[in-house]
């Protein structure tokens, strides 16, 4: 999006932190709370103070950032309350792609990792997730069946996002469902002119 000109802050890039159980594993030390705030509020004062320089692109509005939605919480750092009430005060433009679509992807960007750092962080979820299936995720894994592990993991985290997604006031004012059949920038293109922050989503 930001090739397209849109303004745009990754949260989890300033947290360090991808936003699950997993979301530490390869990535560096997380900035102290108050670094995360003081990096959060430099990218506000450079976004506000940015200027559109594609000449054939136009801003969905100057006043627009792209956010992606998450929980206040990203590993052990906090999104500050007044950014967070905004965020879930704001636009959702729900990307709703294929299940096998978004599986492919996750075993291509997770699948990679440290094997034994992938089992312990489903050990901290065990209890949410069920002890069964907790096992057989952890059994998929050991037997480099990765493919059947992420999939018992992407239901867990599909039913939590979705509850978390739907537990905001004013939820079927602010969603909008766009449908896209793959885990593409070109998806970019299906958000751009439809009618501050905004706030993106993939399930």
């Amino acid at each position: 999006m930001k090739k397209r000109g849109e303004k745009f802050i990754d949260l989890e890039d300033l947290a360090n932190h991808k936003g699950s159980a997993f979301g530490n594993i390869g990535l560096p030390k997380q900035p102290t709370q108050e670094m995360f705030e003081n990096i959060l509020a430099e990218n506000l004062r450079n976004l506000h103070s940015q200027t559109n320089q594609a000449a054939d692109f136009k801003p969905l509005s100057a006043d627009c950032i792209w956010l992606e939605d998450e929980s206040q919480r990203i590993g052990l750092i906090n999104i500050p309350n007044e950014f967070w009430k905004t965020m879930r005060k704001s636009q959702v433009y729900f990307l709703d792609i294929p299940f096998e679509e978004r599986l492919k992807h996750l075993v291509e960007e997770y699948g990679n990792l440290d094997k034994e750092k992938m089992i312990d962080a489903i050990g901290r979820i065990k209890e949410r997730l069920g002890g069964l299936q907790a096992k057989n995720a952890i059994t998929h894994l050991e037997s480099n069946n990765t493919i059947e592990s992420f999939r018992i993991l992407l239901r867990y985290y599909d039913k939590w996002y979705f509850k978390g997604l739907h537990n905001r006031e004013g939820i079927n004012s602010l969603l909008t469902m766009i449908n896209c059949e793959s885990v593409t920038t070109e998806n970019v293109n299906r958000l751009h002119g439809r009618p501050q922050y905004h706030e993106t989503s993939e399930t």
